[in-house]
């Protein structure tokens, strides 16, 4: 059930598990006899289903706020674990085809529909030749687990353990992911001796990223910051004993896992590495990709299809390039003046400071124009920070991590500084109505604050619909003060074709065995992006396919409901009803947001009789 956010992260990859204690845990006994309490029985599988995956798949549950599993890292790369997430599957689909969805209503009822379609989309990810050559790719440059994890233990570092059993914990975690490292390395060795392998890029951004994570001093490791500053609020007894035994997880464990690993990947991997950057180049990729293309975009639209629609897009959207360019005043081509977007230095942020205080302005302006088209804000503030090091120069031009939905803590977007001069100024307004508001900060906050809702729908991350709602987003910026000058509205744009031309470059990649170059030249044919930006975004598809498949098509769908909306009610429309209906009940697949908007229009349609 749970999907992480921007990031964040794709069906594919949910390696999260702990199958060391698996059979034995499972609460989800088959309910033969009868029950006239649909709604009690469905609240008692939704509880024993979460409860069951939780212990399974710690890490999935601290993406849904569930705290209680700490001390595990996940052992989800074993054929245990397989056979125990089918198990939790099979059980909770016999528990759920028991109960009468007729007799359900209101919020439970959208639950069953969303639980159902989650369950069977896990079943898919489950099958033997899907799950099981996944394990064989265990890591990524984007979101493998040897940088989530590194990004974890910085973040828990600037939060200070305030107890002792905080540190054990994190100890018996730590432990639990040098444990995972090797196994990972046993899986990829498996994958040589099968044809399933990374392919040669995303491998040498592997063994930069891990090479990173392990230079300098060692007592100066990003690790290392709860060793050096133990809360007073830790008993003096106890300080030094969980600074000496955290440093020496450190020291003695976690980092030579890290060398081992990179080790494994510059004398054994890397030679062996794929040339062809797509699934279609390793046994059974075609159906494992197939299986993404439906997970990611909830729909059932082929690669052929959408590879067609991202050609049609992009034709639609460089004739408003054309329109938008005479207006700054222009006289060349278009690609002239993508270049001239490319190079000329009054397009770059001078520093990071300038960065930082660009994007508080655009926050700023839309939060001052938020009222006229929605009908309340997110409790929580919106903050920017900067990627860390060790992660920038794989990861997109910004990323949102949500804030956990008590309105204390604010959601952080994550600007990217590495190479600031390939960094352009005139997309900043696109990209904080994406990232921020009333991008993913406003849509992921809507849900987390709702506490009616069951915890697997206020964390919810449906790729389609979340990455959707943030392309959505991007097109309100008239509406919200923006867009006024001409290089930012271009911006805008540049921005929708980068999206329309993920859907060419990813099945094209995936499924019409493109090869990266072919890939790349695509990318600066038809956006702004900088060689080395393109290369990092095709390394990207590569690594995770089929998520950049969802923007478009999620947004698509969301603008259509709008347009359907506004068609069927004329001058009663109201913009903020509607992106109310959109929003409050969270993510959710396209068809079940389709069907709850139509009844929303319905509903609307016999309040103005």
């Amino acid at each position: 059930m749970a999907r992480p956010l921007i990031l964040l992260q794709v069906g594919s990859m949910k390696r999260f598990g702990k199958f060391a204690i698996a059979l034995g845990l499972l609460a989800l006994v088959s309910h033969s006899e009868a029950r006239a309490d649909a709604a009690g029985d469905f609240s008692r599988l939704l509880t024993d289903y979460r409860n069951a995956e939780s212990r399974l798949r710690p890490s999935a549950a601290m993406q849904l706020a569930d705290q209680r599993y700490l001390d595990r890292y996940d052992d989800d790369l074993t054929p245990a674990y397989l056979d125990a997430r089918r198990k939790i599957n099979s059980d909770a689909r016999t528990r759920l085809s028991a109960i009468d969805r007729d007799s359900l209503k209101g919020q439970d009822r959208l639950s069953y529909d969303i639980f159902n379609w989650a369950l069977a989309d896990d079943s898919s990810e489950l099958k033997p030749g899907i799950a099981d050559r996944f394990q064989l790719l265990p890591i990524n440059q984007f979101n493998g687990a040897q940088i989530s994890f590194a990004r974890e233990m910085q973040q828990r570092g600037e939060t200070p353990l305030s107890r002792a059993r905080d540190y054990d914990n994190a100890i018996r975690r730590m432990l639990g992911f040098t444990r995972w490292l090797d196994q990972a390395i046993a899986n990829m060795r498996e994958g040589l001796k099968q044809g399933v392998t990374q392919p040669r890029p995303v491998v040498e951004r592997m063994i930069a990223q891990t090479e990173m994570i392990l230079a300098g001093d060692a007592n100066s490791n990003i690790f290392m910051k709860p060793a050096v500053s133990v809360s007073e609020k830790i008993a003096q007894g106890d300080r030094a004993r969980v600074a000496d035994s955290y440093r020496s997880a450190v020291q003695d464990e976690l980092l030579p896992a890290y060398r081992r690993l990179a080790d494994f990947l510059k004398t054994e991997y890397l030679p062996q590495a794929r040339q062809m950057p797509g699934l279609s180049a390793i046994p059974g990729g075609k159906d494992m990709y197939l299986h993404l293309v439906k997970s990611e975009t909830t729909t059932d639209m082929t690669p052929e299809a959408i590879h067609a629609l991202g050609l049609a897009e992009i034709t639609r959207i460089e004739k408003e390039m054309e329109a938008v360019k005479l207006q700054t005043g222009f006289a060349g081509s278009l690609d002239a003046f993508r270049e001239y977007l490319r190079t000329d230095p009054k397009f770059k942020f001078k520093d990071e400071a300038a960065m930082r205080t660009e994007f508080i302005r655009v926050r700023d302006a839309v939060l001052d124009h938020l009222g006229t088209v929605f009908s309340s804000r997110p409790k929580a503030p919106l903050a920017f920070r900067f990627h860390q090091p060790f992660v920038a120069p794989d990861r997109p031009a910004a990323e949102y991590t949500p804030a956990p939905g008590d309105g204390l803590r604010p959601g952080t977007v994550f600007l990217n500084s590495f190479q600031l001069a390939s960094r352009p100024n005139y997309t900043s307004e696109v990209l904080e109505l994406h990232e921020g508001v009333p991008g993913h900060h406003l849509q992921t906050q809507f849900a987390a604050e709702n506490r009616t809702l069951p915890r697997f729908r206020r964390f919810g991350s449906e790729t389609a619909f979340v990455e959707g709602w943030g392309l959505y987003a991007e097109s309100l910026g008239p509406e919200l003060g923006l867009y006024s000058d001409p290089y930012q509205k271009f911006g805008a744009l540049t921005f929708d074709a980068w999206r329309a031309s993920r859907l060419v470059v990813d099945t094209g990649i995936h499924w019409f065995a493109w090869p990266r170059e072919k890939a790349v030249a695509f990318l600066t044919a038809h956006t702004t992006l900088s060689r080395s930006e393109a290369e990092e975004e095709v390394d990207r598809y590569t690594a995770i396919p089929g998520q950049a498949l969802a923007y478009k098509i999620g947004e698509q769908d969301i603008l259509d409901l709008r347009r359907r909306a506004q068609t069927a009610l004329g001058e009663k429309f109201n913009v903020k009803r509607f992106h109310d209906a959109i929003l409050k009940d969270g993510s959710m697949p396209l068809a079940i947001l389709n069907a709850k908007v139509e009844r929303w229009i319905e509903s609307e349609q016999q309040e103005s009789l």
